[in-house]
């Protein structure tokens, strides 16, 4: 387990203080203080109960791996689920880290099983903000503000990704047919019904964080996070737009395939139709009678006579075939 502290005070960034003695640094009057923890949850129950007064229900649901994106009102503090997306390009999976947050006036507590990028980068830039618009300067709202815009952020470059790989797919879809594609079809439009299911109830987390937190963030920093509601709106629409083109491309492949299995039936028809009459000619003259004169006194013409015949005959079908367009 990692753990990064970051501690304001009067708005200028402090040394010296580590998780060790985190309760020092919440002891400061009109400081702020920001930890990080990357890792099982599990190994900071103690430190979240015992430095933040946070309740056994809320130290119970951070050490669950797997749930539902939510905001709890606890004593003197909020709790806040919400999840990251991510895309493996090798396996085509999605992927969806929990971070769970829990903020009051003067602290903000993140926490992640996996390593996230965009939150060291975000840790970084804000250690190294030293301008008035720092959030270390502005407040736990506009701390909070921060993580959340960085987190709905993150979606976009993963939806870019996904908006490569359905292009893919469609110019697959209507050039193969191997089994193959279908079965990757399934795959992506599985996956982003997976990343749509987490992204949606965040929509009404980011709105229960406006309406709910009247005393803890300002009326002027409602439009931050009206922004973050926005993007996360806009992200599960690009989400339902995908969905929708799966669903469509799924449609046009399995088109595809019907069409060339007609087009297979088609010439297959043609090919028994061609040799529809030359069967019956042969089966005619293949008969075993006692006398045939056509044999005994034509002196072998009629065999060739009956060959032209037949060639004639596939060439007028061939030719009306071509004429109809059948073929």
């Amino acid at each position: 387990m990692r753990q990064h502290l970051l501690v304001w005070q009067n708005g200028e960034l402090q040394s010296g203080h580590s998780p060790s003695n985190l309760s020092l640094a919440l002891d400061v009057e009109g400081s702020l203080t920001w930890l990080d923890i990357e890792g099982d949850p599990t190994e900071a129950q103690k430190l979240l109960s015992q430095s933040f007064g946070l309740s056994r229900l809320t130290v119970r649901t951070i050490g669950e791996e797997h749930e539902r994106a939510k905001f709890v009102e606890g004593h003197n503090y909020f709790y806040l689920v919400m999840h990251g997306i991510g895309f493996d390009q090798q396996t085509e999976d999605a992927i969806t880290p929990k971070l769970d947050i829990i903020f009051s006036k003067h602290y903000l507590v993140t926490l992640h099983r996996e390593p996230l990028e965009w939150m060291d980068k975000l840790r970084e830039s804000v250690r190294v903000d030293t301008s008035d618009e720092s959030p270390g300067k502005r407040g736990c709202p506009y701390l909070l503000y921060t993580v959340l815009s960085g987190l709905v952020d993150s979606y976009f470059p993963v939806l870019d990704d996904l908006d490569d790989i359905i292009d893919q797919l469609e110019d697959l879809t209507v050039s193969t047919t191997s089994n193959q594609v279908q079965a990757r079809i399934f795959h992506i439009k599985r996956e982003v019904a997976h990343m749509r299911r987490v992204i949606s109830p965040s929509v009404e987390v980011t709105n229960a964080l406006i309406t709910r937190t009247r005393e803890y963030i300002p009326a002027d920093t409602e439009a931050y996070f009206s922004e973050v509601h926005d993007h996360l709106i806009r992200a599960f629409e690009v989400l339902d737009s995908y969905r929708d083109l799966m669903s469509g491309l799924l449609d046009v492949y399995l088109t595809t395939v019907s069409n060339r299995l007609n087009a297979v039936m088609k010439q297959l028809t043609i090919i028994a139709t061609i040799f529809l009459p030359i069967t019956f000619v042969t089966g005619v003259f293949g008969q075993n009678f006692g006398h045939m004169p056509q044999v005994e006194h034509d002196a072998g013409f009629n065999f060739w006579l009956v060959l032209l015949l037949m060639l004639i005959i596939s060439v007028g079908q061939l030719w009306f075939f071509k004429r109809r367009g059948w073929i």
